[in-house]
């Protein structure tokens, strides 16, 4: 019954070999560019915004921090590799088979092979290497960004690899305005646009949640019930953090959960001190769990 659910509420998309990268030393770093570079890439823009007549302002993550190695043990690099280039995205390990990243990243008609990093706080020394062997995207990706990649083995989990806790039901339509509110990622960092991509090393930024309702200000009949905002105060997400995992911290526990995975922000650029808008974790749990081996839990017990 579970098998007939999934398929009814997904699209399976098989992973084809496209360009294979089967070890770590085979990747050139030189040659992967932002998943923002590929062709016919829709990530989601502001209708109210237009291209600025000017020079591109910055993408960077200002005032990010470098975390070290087991800070973030749920931070996943994604490699998307087709025939003739490598694109690169963020994601967010929830077990030892699944992975979710922003449906925009590995949507498309082309054969794709993707590989996902962990243990990967300096990205060149990951510890973990794992083919992907299914995509599955939401039914709706264009107005859903999420998809989950089924990793081709069980990860061996440690202190440096292990799934962030997703939000439990009673969660459901918790807003969590006002909560200070982590984003991760090897995206861009300086006011340099060649700068390559992804950035070695994991960097953090964090920033408070917003009402829908003043994100829509900033992106008019663009946000719904299925985003999540944050502001660009303290520094933003930018190229490279797409799915990259957003995450607070349960009042209550003392708990670090998703609540978010990275999907756009302006045209006029991210290092501006504007929103940047995700996708909300907890309208799409039946989802996860219908298409996953994650058991979305009631409640959580009182020890984080």
């Amino acid at each position: 019954m579970r098998a007939v659910i999934a398929l009814g509420l997904c699209l399976l998309l098989a992973v084809v070999q496209a360009a294979t990268i089967s070890r770590l030393e085979d990747v050139d770093w030189s040659k992967v560019r932002s998943i923002r570079e590929k062709p016919g890439y829709r990530g989601a823009v502001s209708v109210g915004d237009v291209p600025p007549t000017g020079p591109y302002r910055s993408q960077r993550i200002l005032n990010g921090v470098t975390v070290a190695r087991g800070d973030i043990p749920y931070a996943a690099a994604i490699l998307i590799s087709e025939e003739f280039a490598t694109y690169f995205c963020g994601g967010v390990l929830i077990s030892e088979l699944y992975v979710l990243t922003a449906a925009s990243c590995v949507e498309g008609d082309r054969e794709l092979s993707i590989t996902v990093l962990l243990d990967a706080a300096q990205i060149n020394t990951a510890g973990e290497f794992i083919a992907v062997s299914q995509i599955v995207l939401h039914p709706a990706p264009s107005d859903n960004d999420i998809a989950l990649l089924r990793l081709n083995r069980a990860v061996r989990l440690n202190d440096n690899i292990r799934p962030v806790t997703l939000p439990n039901r009673r969660q459901r339509g918790m807003t969590f305005v006002n909560q200070l509110a982590s984003i991760s990622g090897w995206g861009r960092t300086a006011s340099n646009t060649n700068e390559a991509l992804p950035m070695n090393n994991l960097r953090l930024v964090r920033n408070h949640v917003m009402s829908n309702f003043n994100c829509g200000v900033s992106f008019p009949f663009t946000i719904t019930d299925q985003h999540i905002c944050i502001t660009g105060d303290s520094g933003s997400a930018c190229a490279g953090d797409e799915g990259g995992p957003l995450t607070t911290v349960d009042v209550v526990t003392g708990r670090t959960f998703l609540i978010g995975l990275y999907s756009f922000t302006s045209f006029l650029g991210c290092g501006m001190g504007r929103p940047t808008v995700h996708t909300r974790i907890t309208e799409y749990l039946d989802w996860i769990e219908a298409n996953s081996d994650v058991i979305i839990l009631d409640n959580w017990d009182t020890v984080a």
